[in-house]
């Protein structure tokens, strides 16, 4: 991962993690949808709840309206999340929103995948003493 420097205060210190440029569209994808607490909010309410509406996403993360709106369109612009009914036919109706299983399943494995975690090991215990 390239870090990107930037001059402050406090000398040159890096200011954030670019991707590399070999990176999946995959592992892109994980990096966009981790890289704000009300996407990974929304995404993992979604998954594990099932589709469900703004109005509930709003009142069950305590997020503000605008908010949700903008990172709903914006995680269906990464196709991570589908909306019922589909952009363009939305006019007076209120739309249920889903995880993209297919979609999310890849960005996981590509994620783990990156973080060299295998699904398959039991991950071992660390021991208290090691800190």
């Amino acid at each position: 991962m390239k870090i990107a420097l930037f001059e402050g205060k406090m000398g040159i210190v890096p200011k954030y993690a670019l991707p590399e440029e070999n990176w999946s569209e995959d592992l892109l994808l994980a990096q966009r949808v981790i890289s704000t607490p009300a996407r990974l909010a929304i995404v993992g309410y979604l998954y594990t709840k099932g589709p469900t509406l703004r109005a509930t996403l709003i009142k069950e993360l305590s997020l503000d309206t605008s908010l949700v709106g903008r990172n709903l369109d914006q995680l269906e612009d990464l196709g991570i999340l589908i909306g019922d009914p589909p952009r363009g036919e939305r006019v007076g109706r209120s739309t249920r929103w889903e995880v993209n299983k297919d979609r999310y399943n890849r960005m996981a494995k590509a994620l783990y995948d990156f973080l060299g975690i295998d699904l398959l090991q039991p991950q071992s215990k660390r021991d208290p003493k090691d800190g």
